[in-house]
């Protein structure tokens, strides 16, 4: 392994730390410089891989779903992610709000409001436009884009990730995760080529979601102070947000990170309050039940929908909608996986299951609804234009909705400070997990590699903002999750054979261990001694 020590960045792998840095870097200029010829590019590959692999993606993401139920409910399940006996780092709550937090970030505000307008303007089959069916369709498909199906690809990575990490003494490292199919391997090639593409979609994914939930902000700042900002404006606002996020990320998990997560889950919790208690109280509710009802009623066609027929928009709505986000969701997998299985150790696999998938399912129906119901009923009635609104502005949609309310503005305040907190959070834990790659799977890299990295990543957002590439880097990370499928199967069937290991009335974990360290042909090289769990 490739590794240095080079004052306040520490021990890391100087390689990977290069690689990452100039690849990023060229991509960037790419983007600054040719943004037409660079989105172009891209975009032509992502609608290839649209067309030709959007059965893939379909089949691959609800393989996680199945083999995640089977795991949780298996023997398995009560197989800690640490040693036996391990303590939790954090509280179920801290845990929740850091994994919420980094995992759905600034868009969880401006999508429960704008997908299911979308949705309930043109749904895409279960409902025709106009009918009374076209709410609550809109509102299960927006469930579908949000609930199970995007944190199974999290919790996928996370597990994996957290198990040769906790468990097996590993550094975490998103390569490791293929320990049990590469072994020692994955301190080569392979496991670099993982790690890097790992890192490459980190950066550019966030920094996309800087750049375009400063939009978001930008409305927000237009509509409490009355001021357009141009691109100088924007500009002072984002190095803002990269000084924020920056210390954060310094500051480490403990303070924080922990503590913006948990202040946005706060801030949320009032937003939500507010309108469910003064919107449409019974619509929400009725729109809650029905749509919930809806989801898991077409849950399996809705997740095996392929439109082979193109009957959505001509067959465009499945790459537009669906496919698109199920490569986001794997294209963020390794970091939002890699940062949850941080802040994981200690918990059983069944527990981190439920917790990781289940708990962000039930936050999606009910904010989704009180958020969503309340657009979707001004919408329906006529009280505001709210379709034609994020039609002009997406992240519009909250702030003109609160032009209906009482004590709008004072909730407006309230939503523009979540807005900058999300942004924060999920900027802040992306730092942190690019350092904890190029540091060799440190749980706790230096001060220096995260203000590289928070710096680094800031510096893109600002660049790309000033250019207008956005657009295309953020495809740019869309186009790495064709490869990320391959390896997040390879983590599934990695997982499962070191499961094995430790099967009561298989072979002991230990005496494994003992063989494989003599064995000049077996595949798992060295696996630490652990004492096989009680099923």
């Amino acid at each position: 392994m490739s590794t240095d020590n080079r004052g306040i960045l520490g021990q890391y792998d100087a390689k990977l730390f290069w690689s990452t840095l100039v690849v990023c870097s060229f991509i960037t200029a790419f983007g600054v410089f040719s943004p037409e010829a660079f989105g172009k590019t891209l975009s032509t590959m992502q609608g290839w891989i649209s067309v030709n692999f959007g059965w893939f993606f379909i089949l691959t993401v609800a393989s996680f779903i199945i083999y995640l139920i089977w795991i949780a409910a298996s023997k398995y399940g009560n197989i800690p992610l640490g040693k036996d006996g391990e303590e939790k780092e954090y509280t179920f709550f801290e845990w929740i709000a850091m994994l919420f937090s980094c995992g759905i970030g600034i868009g969880f505000i401006m999508w429960a409001i704008a997908e299911p307008l979308y949705h309930h303007a043109g749904p895409p089959y279960l409902a025709d436009v106009g009918s009374p069916a076209a709410a609550p369709t809109g509102m299960a498909i927006s469930l579908l884009h949000w609930g199970i199906h995007g944190w199974a690809c999290y919790a996928i990575a996370g597990l994996a990730i957290g198990y040769t990490t906790y468990r097996l003494g590993r550094p975490l490292t998103v390569a490791n995760s293929l320990y049990g199919l590469l072994g020692e391997n994955v301190n080569g090639l392979i496991g670099k080529l993982v790690d890097f593409l790992a890192a490459f979609a980190t950066i550019a994914g966030i920094a996309t979601s800087l750049g375009m939930g400063l939009m978001s902000i930008r409305f927000g700042i237009n509509h409490l102070f009355g001021i357009e900002l141009g691109t100088t404006g924007l500009v002072v606002v984002m190095l803002g947000l990269i000084a924020a996020y920056t210390i954060s990320a310094a500051s480490g998990l403990d303070r924080g990170i922990k503590y913006l997560s948990k202040t946005n889950m706060y801030l949320a919790f009032i937003v939500l309050i507010f309108f469910f208690l003064a919107g449409p109280t019974l619509f929400q509710l009725n729109l809650m039940v029905d749509s919930t009802g809806r989801y898991f009623q077409d849950f399996i066609f809705m997740s095996f929908f392929a439109d082979s027929m193109k009957t959505a928009s001509e067959g465009k709505w499945l790459g537009w909608w669906t496919v698109f986000y199920w490569a986001w969701w794997i294209a963020w997998g390794p970091f939002v996986g890699g940062f949850v299985a941080r802040i994981s150790k200690g918990r059983t696999i069944r527990e981190y299951v439920v917790g990781v998938v289940l708990v962000p399912l039930v936050i999606t129906i009910v904010w989704f609804n009180v958020i969503g119901g309340a657009a979707l009923h001004a919408e329906i009635n006529g009280t505001l234009e709210m379709y034609k609104a994020i039609s002009a502005d997406v992240g519009s949609g909250i702030f003109t909705l609160l032009t209906a309310y009482p004590m709008g503005t004072l909730i407006s305040w309230v939503v523009f400070f979540n807005l900058i907190v999300f942004l924060v959070t999920s900027a802040d834990s992306s730092a942190f997990f690019v350092a904890m790659i190029i540091g060799n799977g440190d749980l706790n890299p230096t001060v220096g590699q995260r203000l590289t990295w928070g710096s680094f990543i800031g510096s893109i957002a600002v660049v790309l903002l000033i250019t207008g590439g956005l657009k295309a880097v953020q495809t740019a990370s869309i186009v790495a999750a064709l490869p990320f499928a391959f390896v997040m199967i390879g983590m599934m069937v990695s997982l499962t054979k070191l499961l094995r290991l430790e099967a009561p009335g298989v072979v002991p974990a230990a005496q494994v261990a003992a063989e494989t360290e003599t064995s000049k042909t077996g595949t798992l090289g060295r696996i630490p001694a652990v004492q096989p769990t009680e099923s």
